[in-house]
């Protein structure tokens, strides 16, 4: 984002920022309020859309400046920390590593979009939070280990019903543009197909229960994100970001091993047919490369869920000892299609060391070929 011409007043009618929320939810229910398109809401808090409406060359929502965090407080009086705790970088370092994004470079997004566990620019949603805070979208929503709603116990949702759209995702699923003419709908779907806007109350979409222990375990997960509770990791405290990057290591071994790991997974019926169906849809690489389909960010919350429950049993291991021989049968499974993999997928992510040990003993010392 780069500021525009400064202001020289301030909005007269400012929504407060809720707890978590993120940038585009909060700049949807400022339009909503002024009774104005998003695009001119973005445009008075000094951010430069005049020259284009594609979001992609704003990073929106990913990263700030420090220019454009003084231009959103000099319109709005919301302080910089605030704005910076709006955007996905409020979780670099730990759930994602956002270190090569820069603001007015649309191809370190795009690398960026493709390599982490993250949607720049969607979201997964629980329709009761929603209705109960009438449209604020937080900010975790949006990563790829986001799963279930642990306040609801409910699993979030990943697709509208009606027009089977990413939620929030924007025309056809493809990144929205900030629109120049409509009005947002923080409580519908809004997306656009074929020039018609699909107008799904996203409060009215059902979705499933979940246990208790999953819904604690994705609180966990947020706590050790927000760097609010050490990340331990076999008994041992790791940084966030290598404690995340070991969930995706494990995460990534289970979909090596899929069809023939998925009966030794304690995981529902319906989570393995959507682990086996990600797997048959996932039949390229993505723009992450050689990791591919095995190192993409989960396509539903179902998928990640699982994977999310896989990953932090391992994690609870006591001991080293103890963390190889959980490895050791997802290793088994995935050992064959692990030899394809070249170089490793594993070679660029910065993993605990006794992990590394651990997942060479499993897999019998293929992780550190190149």
């Amino acid at each position: 984002m780069t500021v525009g011409l400064p202001r020289r007043r301030r909005l007269a009618l400012v929504v407060e920022p809720q707890p978590g929320e993120s940038f585009a939810s909060w700049t949807d229910r400022m339009a909503v309020r002024n009774g104005c398109p998003v695009w001119m809401i973005a445009e008075a808090l000094g951010l430069d859309v005049r020259a284009s409406s594609d979001v992609r060359l704003l990073a929106y929502g990913v990263v700030v400046t420090s220019e454009t965090c003084r231009a959103i407080g000099a319109a709005t009086g919301v302080s910089a920390e605030v704005v910076r705790g709006m955007h996905l970088e409020v979780f670099d370092g730990s759930a994602v590593d956002l270190a090569g994004v820069r603001v007015e470079d649309k191809d370190s997004v795009r690398l960026a979009e493709g390599r982490e566990w993250v949607q720049f620019f969607g979201s997964r949603a629980c329709p009761k939070c929603l209705a109960a805070s009438g449209g604020a979208w937080p900010v975790w929503w949006k990563l790829g280990w986001a799963a279930v709603c642990p306040e609801h116990r409910m699993l979030l949702v990943d697709l509208c019903p009606r027009c089977r759209v990413s939620v929030r995702r924007g025309p056809a699923g493809q990144p929205g543009r900030l629109s120049r003419s409509r009005m947002p709908a923080p409580l519908r779907c809004g997306a656009l197909l074929s020039g018609a806007v699909c107008d799904q109350p996203i409060p009215q979409i059902s979705t499933s229960a979940v246990s208790n222990e999953l819904a604690d375990q994705q609180q966990l997960v947020l706590e050790v994100a927000m760097r609010r509770q050490p990340a331990l990791f076999a008994g041992q405290v790791v940084s966030a970001g290598q404690w995340f990057a070991a969930l995706k290591a494990t995460a990534m071994l289970v979909r090596l091993g899929v069809p023939e790991v998925l009966p030794l997974l304690d995981v529902t019926a319906d989570g393995r047919g959507a682990l086996a169906a990600e797997a048959a849809a996932g039949q390229r690489w993505n723009r992450a490369g050689p990791v591919g389909r095995f190192g993409m960010v989960p396509r539903t919350a179902l998928v990640a869920a699982e994977l999310l429950a896989v990953a932090l049993e391992v994690a609870a291991a006591e001991g080293e000892s103890e963390l190889v021989a959980r490895l050791m049968p997802l290793a088994a499974a995935a050992r064959i299609r692990w030899k394809e993999r070249r170089p490793d997928p594993l070679t660029q992510m910065d993993l605990p060391a006794f992990f590394t040990a651990a997942l060479d003993a499993a897999l019998g010392g293929q992780t550190r070929r190149s």
